[in-house]
């Protein structure tokens, strides 16, 4: 061989040892790299035990371990179920107990209305000596019994129940003070009219005018009330059959405020029972009502006072009737009239409106009175 050729060949050698002992560097140097990551993956230095630090964990920057945070984004991520559930549970617990209610009203609903049938074939109007009057149920306003409930009848003071509640629905202040007016005291005396006690130019509140009005039957107090509240009785008239329109009522028609006679104020029993039945869901009313008696504070004109009761009560020993009581009622006479009652009873927890009217004057004028306690008794009859 000559000697160009060996140096060739030795050229050669050199050049593969050269490349493998490059392509061995590299290898362990890649190998060197993938260890140590291994390794620092698994939380150890080359040359540890495997086991040395199995129980350390690798803490992230805010210091929480890895396991921890997924929890807690469990946690997050049950949280919104938590309140779907909770709100679910809400809405099914509020269905459960407007159902609840529901069905209660419906069966007091259906023993009301069961009460009701019954009484309308048991109560008899027949027997009463008054010519009209109507039984009704306080709370419905139902005709439990009839005897010519909705034909035409002159009201008497019946009127004064409208006259009271207009005036209550008219004047802000009750407990003001009002100087009576001297202005229409000679009609009254005229006319004969009721009174209450009050006399021209003494002060009064007008609450107390309340219970003038409906207890003794005071036309005094009508009259004042009416200017108090619409500034003469012709305006406070409309404010009445404004009331009285409103309450549905069509075959009622008021004149004045005091009840006496015109042959334009007029009603039917049914009529005067609803105004009563509306009337006695005002609180004010209601109290004024079903008062025995009132004592007026001292006046000028009365430096003792004065004490008015109530024309049903004073002329009755006892308001008991079968299961229950009168709570009270409104009298009413003139002679085209005559002798008017519209009360409300309480029998066994529950309200009931009687209106009787067209009694006829005679010596017993308390009779129609006594048709009251004959209608009631028959509501709870005993045993």
């Amino acid at each position: 061989m000559s000697s160009a050729s060996q140096k060739s060949e030795m050229q050669n050698a050199r050049r593969i040892s050269r490349n493998s002992d490059e392509y061995r560097a590299l290898r362990g140097t890649q190998n060197s790299g993938t260890r140590s990551n291994r390794e620092a993956r698994n939380g150890r230095t080359s040359g540890g035990s495997r086991y040395a630090d199995k129980a350390t964990q690798v803490r992230n920057p805010s210091g929480n371990g890895r396991r921890p945070t997924r929890r807690k984004r469990r946690r997050r991520n049950k949280q919104p179920l938590l309140i779907v559930f909770l709100l679910v549970l809400i809405v099914c617990l509020a269905a459960g107990i407007v159902l609840i209610h529901s069905r209660k009203r419906q069966a007091e609903q259906a023993q009301a209305e069961s009460k009701v049938q019954e009484l309308q074939s048991t109560v008899d109007l027949s027997m009463l000596v008054s010519p009209y009057a109507i039984l009704l149920d306080g709370e419905s306003g139902s005709v439990l019994a009839s005897k010519k409930g909705d034909e035409k009848i002159f009201p008497a003071s019946m009127v004064k129940m409208m006259t009271v509640l207009t005036a209550i629905r008219s004047i802000s202040n009750l407990d003001a003070t009002t100087t009576m007016s001297a202005d229409f005291y000679d009609e009254l005396y005229a006319q004969d009219a009721s009174r209450a006690g009050f006399e021209p130019g003494e002060e009064a509140k007008i609450r107390d005018l309340l219970y003038g009005a409906l207890l003794p039957s005071g036309a005094e107090c009508c009259m004042q009330l009416a200017i108090e509240a619409a500034g003469s009785e012709d305006a406070f008239v409309e404010l009445m059959n404004q009331n009285a329109l409103d309450m549905g009522l069509t075959q009622t028609h008021f004149t004045n405020a005091t009840g006496l006679h015109n042959e334009d104020q007029y009603s039917t029993p049914h009529e005067i029972g609803e105004i009563l039945r509306t009337a006695l869901q005002n609180k004010t009313f209601y109290q004024v009502f079903t008062t025995h008696s009132y004592t007026v504070q001292p006046t000028s004109v009365h430096p003792d006072g004065f004490t008015f009761w109530s024309s049903l009560f004073k002329n009755i020993t006892d308001d008991s009737v079968n299961g229950g009581k009168i709570m009270g009622g409104k009298t009413g006479y003139t002679d085209e009239a005559g002798h008017c009652l519209a009360s409300m009873a309480e029998i066994n927890g529950k309200e009931y409106i009687l209106v009787t009217a067209g009694w006829a004057q005679t010596d017993d004028t308390q009779y129609h009175i006594s048709d009251a306690f004959r209608a009631y008794n028959q509501i709870a009859p005993t045993e």
